[in-house]
């Protein structure tokens, strides 16, 4: 079949011939294509909750289809439903966007489609998109054929709000058209898609019988659009770099019970780009070796699983190695430790993943992590990190949640958002569930505490990413390739961050410090002695350090970590470590250069440094 396909091909593209003298054209401004359609029908479709409100996936009400996303608990106006929209639009471009909205308030409510976003000087901006007046029960569309993004604009979001009213709405089919704010490479004809179709739109204007071409057409990238755009674009269709994947997924007849199917669905936040995973069950199912790691904190390393092969690592690699594997040559990585958070598993993931070569990463620190710059920017390096690897790997967000549901999901969403990675929601399983009647924590999650998942709670995690794996083989999701986008959400300055053997560099002096650590993988630091206080010294290359050490909430100590002539304290009595690893920024500068680094105790207390990252 494989190759009677490519014999169709060949003789389709061989009838498209490009002008021979011909110097090329210069690439044409994008027209209209369909850039969003979020009908609700699986996900949330990447909607988030703006200010307090909650989004929440729903059949209870439709205006396509047979689901909408109930937005709830308003405190305010502007408290409603949010989609990130830099990766749709861009400034200046002219747009149509829609959206229907339903309103039971009892009354009429003043309805509102808005923009927000960061002007020139970086200051929040907001822009109406279309006002009209909801009727009680009645769906309305909220539209505007021609809506011009602000010039200058940056870090778009599209909302929808109310002017006066704080009721609960409903929001279905929302929907976006115009120029693409990415141009994906051989799309001729401004369909998001790469295919036959987009050669034939390409032949066509080269023989000038057509004048309509979209900057895609320039594969080359040098801004002309000629035969060599033409010939690339053929041999790349004609022999695709990524194999497809096996089995009839579009037609797969999930077996859930639909209260179940609904928990899965929720438990797919998003789906993401799906050209790497694809990638990498293509090549399990061609019988390669394929590695899946998991890094988080104590749910990943088992945190209350009655056995190890009830863990949802476990479960969940069984899944993918019985679907896809062919007979060995699927392993797996678990590199959960217990109290940790993304700020360590940044520092660790060389040794622990990288160095096993994974093919799938998974990541797990919504429990474990914490608001502020210290863990945000760690969490975005270390998702950077993991996409930057030679083998590419395909990279998962795992979001889970406390029974109270707390959770550092909405911030780590909105790094999977700007990545356009797939999240796994634990939380919006569970939480969705519990509110719906479905599930309870205690009976069919929990595992006694209010933290960790019992058995139930791993089998669902489990359910919910061999949910996704399905999803992302369906054909409406398949993407033909993956690029890291070059903007940030919180910042990726910790991605070069790696682990040295600080007695292996330049200038090293030891000082009041021993040789050792109460750790078995990291013994190869340093613990203060309290014999003196002679600053442990050494010498590197690069924009800043990291420090690794013990931490708990009282008597681990501080550190005077002085570089150049400037010195920050470094504490390690922090909160929530459980008496485990954490880290901290010892010093960092936007440049690379030679780093003269002292560290002393800053009090009597006694710290155990179980590692150095340089920021390179």
């Amino acid at each position: 079949m494989k190759l009677a396909w490519k014999k169709v091909m060949s003789f389709s593209l061989g009838l498209m011939t490009a002008a021979a003298a011909f110097s090329g054209i210069p690439a044409a401004p994008a027209s209209a294509a369909k850039l969003l359609l979020a009908e609700f029908e699986t996900t949330n479709d990447s909607f988030t909750g703006r200010g307090g409100a909650s989004v929440q996936w729903t059949s209870d009400q439709s205006y396509t289809g047979e689901c909408s996303l109930f937005v709830s608990e308003r405190g305010a106006t502007w408290h409603g439903a949010m989609r990130d929209a830099s990766s749709l639009m861009r400034a200046g471009e002219t747009y149509s966007l829609s959206a229907a909205v339903l309103q039971k308030s009892g009354e009429p409510v003043e309805m509102k489609f808005s923009l927000q976003y960061s002007d020139a000087g970086g200051t929040a901006a907001y822009s109406q998109i279309a006002l009209d007046t909801a009727q009680d029960g009645e769906w309305l569309v909220l539209s505007n054929p021609a809506y011009q993004v602000p010039e200058g604009a940056t870090n778009l979001a599209i909302y929808v709000e109310t002017t006066e009213s704080q009721t609960d709405f409903y929001l279905d089919t929302v929907s976006v058209s115009g120029a693409p704010a990415v141009i994906k490479k051989g799309d001729a004809n401004g369909d998001l898609k790469v295919d036959v179709a987009d050669a034939v739109s390409l032949s066509r204007f080269l023989r000038v019988e057509s004048d309509e071409i979209e900057p895609g057409a320039d594969y080359d990238g040098n801004g002309v659009i000629n035969a060599v755009d033409l010939s690339m674009l053929k041999h790349a269709l004609l022999y695709p770099t990524v194999s497809p994947v096996i089995g009839d997924w579009d037609n797969y007849q999930e077996t859930a019970s639909p209260a179940m199917l609904k928990v899965y669905q929720d438990g797919v936040y998003r789906v993401g780009n799906t050209a790497r995973i694809r990638e990498k069950i293509a090549k399990a199912q061609a019988g390669e070796k394929v590695t899946i790691g998991y890094i988080g904190g104590s749910i990943t390393g088992g945190g209350s699983a009655t056995s190890e092969p009830k863990r949802f690592v476990n479960l969940s690699y069984d899944y993918f190695k019985e679907t896809f594997g062919q007979g060995n040559n699927v392993s797996m990585v678990n590199a959960g430790a217990a109290g940790t958070s993304s700020v360590v598993g940044n520092m660790r993931v060389d040794q622990d993943i990288f160095s096993k070569n994974c093919d799938i990463i998974f990541i797990e620190f919504a429990v474990n992590d914490q608001d502020g710059d210290r863990f945000k920017k760690s969490y975005e390096a270390l998702v950077k990190k993991c996409l930057m690897q030679e083998n590419a790997p395909a990279v998962v967000l795992i979001t889970l949640c406390q029974k109270s549901g707390s959770s550092c999901q909405d911030w780590m969403v909105k790094v999977g958002e700007n990545y356009d990675l797939p999240v796994i929601s634990g939380k919006n399983a569970i939480m969705n569930a519990i509110n719906a009647g479905t599930l309870s924590w205690d009976a069919n999650y929990g595992s006694g505490d209010t933290i960790h998942p019992g058995d139930g709670g791993h089998q669902l995690i489990a359910d919910c990413i061999a949910y996704y794996y399905r999803q992302a083989l369906r054909s409406e999701n398949a993407s033909d390739s993956y690029e890291i986008p070059g903007k940030t959400v919180y910042g990726d300055e910790y991605a070069t961050a790696h682990l040295v053997d600080i007695s292996a560099q330049t200038n090293f002096s030891a000082g009041s410090w021993t040789r050792g650590t109460n750790s078995s993988t990291y013994g190869v630091g340093y613990t203060y002695s309290k014999n003196g206080n002679t600053p442990l010294s050494f010498t590197v290359q690069g924009k800043g350090i990291l420090l690794l050490f013990q931490s708990n909430s009282s008597n681990m100590g501080a550190v005077n970590v002085t570089v150049n002539g400037k010195t920050n304290k470094v504490t390690s009595n922090l909160q929530w470590t459980w008496g485990g690893m954490d880290g901290d920024l010892g010093y960092y500068q936007p440049n690379s250069d030679t780093l003269n680094i002292s560290i002393s105790s800053a009090d009597s207390g006694t710290f155990v440094l179980y590692g150095i990252a340089v920021i390179d």
